[in-house]
């Protein structure tokens, strides 16, 4: 039986509203929705699925990151997009924002970048792009653990 051709699956997550503390960001959906535009195209990113998920809750966003990566097959792609507010902590860790979270108590109502690492790490999924358009962005490489023996550049805008 031959081999399933492999497929191109992105997640475009875009956060413009917000709870006590954060303004809210009224370019993430027409951030969200340029992005698609250039994924679906045949002639650019010719993705076979594209899935967008905007001002969610911390658990529904976990459930669609987790879907994403886990359902992937070694030689898909998986592409995840976020626009959206980004925090770090005392210690430099960044959460991602939901339209629940509180600048107060980020860590309960966000969506750490250490679970996207996890679940990443966790894949069969070889081929995995993340994009994120949030402030502290840069942070996200602490902690990522490179799979081969070759290096990833990662610029830190932040």
């Amino acid at each position: 039986m031959p081999k399933p051709a492999p497929k191109k699956v992105a997640l475009l997550i875009g956060v413009s509203e917000y709870k006590e503390g954060l303004p809210p960001l009224p370019a993430a959906p027409n951030d969200v929705e340029a992005m698609r535009r250039v994924l679906q195209d045949p002639n650019l990113g010719g993705f076979d699925v594209v899935e967008r998920l905007l001002n969610p809750d911390p658990i529904a966003m976990q459930d669609a990151i987790e879907k994403l990566f886990a359902e992937c097959q070694k030689d898909d792609l998986a592409l995840l997009f976020f626009s959206g507010h980004g925090i770090t902590d005392d210690n430099g860790r960044l959460f991602l924002t939901t339209r629940l979270t509180n600048e107060k108590r980020f860590k309960a109502t966000s969506v750490p970048a250490s679970f996207v690492h996890d679940v990443m790490n966790e894949s069969d999924c070889q081929r995995q792009v993340v994009i994120l358009d949030c402030c502290y962005s840069g942070a996200f490489k602490e902690g990522w653990q490179a799979r081969s023996a070759s290096t990833i550049a990662i610029l830190n805008d932040s």
